[in-house]
Order: structure tokens, then sequence, then C-alpha cells
């Protein structure tokens, strides 16, 4: 005990001798400084800013700092220690992230939508996640690696999507099936995800009952108890948020919940995501009149989206890109991820009745993946932190194919909603030429 109180000590004189804390302002300023310069180019280049951010962290990769000469050793290692220390950082942001995937989640709107809609979220989640896990247990990788990769897959980012059918005007049954299916894509995809993640772990470790009542019954309680305290958290929340009419009010409300809501889902073994997703839905279907949440959320988001996915990029090794084996299993994933999504909208269009051209196009826009799939990577680093190349090799792969699909994603979902006939921007502009 005295030695390590000796040693803490000894880091705390450290910590104050080399003036940490101010090395942390001068990192976190430089990166929030360049997230602008991030947002200013991609407005102009149309580049969805998510990318962006990613490519910035990949500009100040451990790899890439590494290779400078002009910065001393001693810097270096100060740069790559405060990345390491911004975990906290990232675990504010998932905390939001998934606070956010709960509020899109509308009772209203899926019962105005009907049964096509569950059909289609839920079959082509599934699908996807069959689909790489058996893709890449084809290439002879080990079948943790396989249902990590199928439990992410199934995750859809709808930023890139949405600026789509905005920017074209998009409007119609397809418009609007698309829209719903995203909006409640992640919440599934979490779900999926908190129940597999821990049959990898058990399975990559050799620790524990392999029986199915096992495998299957603790992730099912931690997810239920999730849920459960979630909602309690959030309906206590919403209904004291909606006494006040000051905003000040307002946003320390709704950041405690937030936060509050994650710490107690740690201290009780829960999951935090769940948790805060279930917090989330709360807000928004519990609420009897509009608390203003979202807008509040756009503001408080701005920076912490933009540190935590510039973190995300400096956590990608350049080095295990260029391997022959990752690209391999890297571009696997992306298409039989891609074959999944697509495949198994229709089947789920089929399923539930739908017109005919959301039979044929609705999985074109479900391809993007960036926010909650890095999010479950995220995840995935911290629970295999007993093996860092399984979680570094999941990050990589994410982040890796995230990119490409923000870039072809959009057009994709340019080409279904032209081919469904909905794309009314393009048609205005078309008939202003001919004029």
């Amino acid at each position: 005990m005295d030695f390590e109180i000796d040693k803490l000590r000894d880091i705390g004189e450290w910590f104050v001798l080399n003036q940490a804390s101010n090395k942390f302002i001068y990192v976190v300023g430089f990166l929030i400084f360049m997230a602008l310069l991030v947002v200013l180019l991609s407005k102009k280049y149309r580049v969805p800013i998510v990318v962006g951010y990613v490519f910035l962290g990949m500009l100040f990769s451990h790899d890439v700092i590494s290779a400078l000469p002009f910065i001393s050793p001693e810097q270096k290692e100060w740069y790559f220690f405060t990345l390491n220390n911004f975990e906290y950082m990232t675990n504010i942001a998932l905390a939001f992230i998934a606070f956010t995937i709960g509020t899109e989640l509308s009772v209203k709107m899926l019962r105005r939508l009907g049964k096509p809609i569950m059909f289609i979220a839920f079959i082509q989640c599934i699908a996807a996640f069959l689909v790489v896990t058996i893709a890449v247990l084809a290439i002879g990788k080990p079948l943790y690696l396989a249902l990590i990769l199928g439990a992410i897959s199934s995750a859809t980012a709808p930023a890139a999507t949405v600026m789509v059918l905005k920017e074209y005007k998009a409007e119609g049954v397809l418009t609007a099936m698309i829209i719903a299916v995203i909006g409640i894509d992640d919440a599934i995809a979490l779900i999926i995800f908190s129940l597999i993640e821990p049959i990898a772990l058990t399975q990559y470790s050799g620790s524990g009952s392999l029986a199915i009542s096992h495998l299957l019954g603790e992730p099912m309680i931690e997810i239920f108890a999730s849920l459960f305290i979630g909602l309690i958290i959030g309906y206590l929340s919403q209904s004291l948020i909606s006494t006040f009419e000051d905003s000040t009010k307002k946003i320390l409300t709704l950041v405690t919940t937030i936060i509050g809501g994650s710490a107690l889902a740690l201290l009780l073994n829960l999951s935090p995501l769940i948790t805060n997703m279930a917090v989330g839905f709360a807000f928004r279907n519990f609420a009897r009149k509009n608390l203003g949440v979202g807008n509040y959320m756009d503001i408080l988001t701005i920076p912490l989206y933009a540190l935590f996915f510039i973190l995300a990029g400096t956590e990608i090794r350049l080095a295990s890109i260029a391997s022959s084996s990752f690209l391999i299993i890297a571009f696997v994933y992306l298409i039989s991820r891609v074959i999944g999504k697509v495949s198994g909208a229709s089947l789920g269009a089929i399923l539930g009745q739908a017109p005919d051209k959301v039979k044929k196009y609705i999985g074109l826009g479900l391809l993007p993946q960036s926010g909650v799939a890095i999010a479950m990577a995220y995840t995935v680093q911290q629970d295999f932190i007993a093996v860092p190349e399984v979680g570094l090799l999941v990050f990589n792969v994410l982040l890796f194919t995230a990119a490409l699909t923000e870039v072809f994603g959009p057009f994709a979902t340019k080409y279904a909603v032209v081919k469904a006939g909905e794309a009314h921007g393009l048609e205005e502009g078309v008939r202003k030429e001919n004029a």
C-alpha cells in the first residue's frame, strides 16, 4: 500500500513539474481549431464532416507523428501520453451519441408507418450481421472476430443519407421509409452488439460456460436492466425539465442526466450505451410538450463530436492498413455488409408488403456507416484491453470502411431516390436548365 501511495505521489509531482495540464489544453485547443478548418473545407467541397474529422485525426496519428523528424522524442512522448488520457472524453461522447439514438425512436412514427418499417429495419440488421459473420469466417478468421464485425455491421449512419435527401428535396414513400429505418436502425444495432460482444469475449478467452443459457442470459439481463434504469432516469428527468422555463436549468439537467446515467450504469455493471438510449427514448415519447432538447443537443455536441471523431482517427495505424491481410478483411467486411444490407432490406420490404420501389431501392439508402459503428469499435477496444491487437484491428477496419461508405453511400442514396422519382430538387434543376 505504501509503495502504491509513493508511486502515485511521484506521478503527481511529475505531472505538475512537466505542466501536463497545460499540454492537455494545447492539444485540445489545437484540435478544436483544426476541426473548424475541417468544417469549412467539408462544406465547401461537400464532403461529410465526419469523414473530414477522421482524416484529420489520421494526420495526427501515432504513425505520422512518429515519422516527423523535427519533433523531439520527448515532445512525441508527451503527445502520445496526452492522447492516451482522453478516454473520459470518448466515454462522454458515447453517452451523448446513445442518447441521440434514443431520441430518434418515436412510437407515433412507428405506428403511422406500420409493419413494413419493422420488417425492413429488423431483417436488414440481422441480414447484415449474418452475412458479414459468415463471410469473415469463410476467409479463415476466428469466430470472435467474425461475431464482433457482424454485430457492428448492422449499424447505419444517418447523417450522410439525410444530407442527400435534403439536398435533392426528396419526398415520397421511399424517402419516408429510408428516414424511418435509419432512425431506428442504430437502436437495433446497439442491442445486437450488446448481446453479441460478450459472447465474442467469452469465446475468445475460453472462460465461462458455452451453454446458450449462459451466453445469452447475462447479456439479456444486462440489456433489460439497462433499459429499465434508462427509462426511469429519462422519465424523471424529462418531467423535471418540463417544469423549467430557464434554458440554463434545462441544459444543466440534461447534461447531468446523460453523464449521470452513464455513471450509474457503470456502477451497476450495466451498459452505458443502452441506458442512455433508453433515456433518450423516454425524452422523445414521455414528454407532453416539446422540451427543446434537440436544439440544446445540436449545440452541446459540436465540440464533443469533433474531438471524438478526430481522436478516433488518431487511433488508426497506417502501417496496419497497408498490409494485404488487413485489406482482405476490410474489403470482405465492406462487400458482405453491402450485400447483407441491400438484400435484407429488400426481403423485409417484400415480407412487409411495401410498394415496389421500396423493395427495389431502399437498401441503397442504408449503406453509410460511421458514428455509432465507431462508438462500438471504441467499446471493443475497451473490453478487449488485454488483447489490444483485436481492438485495434476492429477499429482500423471500421474507420477504413466507414470512410469509404461515407463517400460512395451518398451516391447510392441519390441513385435510389432518382430512380424512384422522388428527387424533386434534381427535377427542378433540370427544368430550369431547359427553360
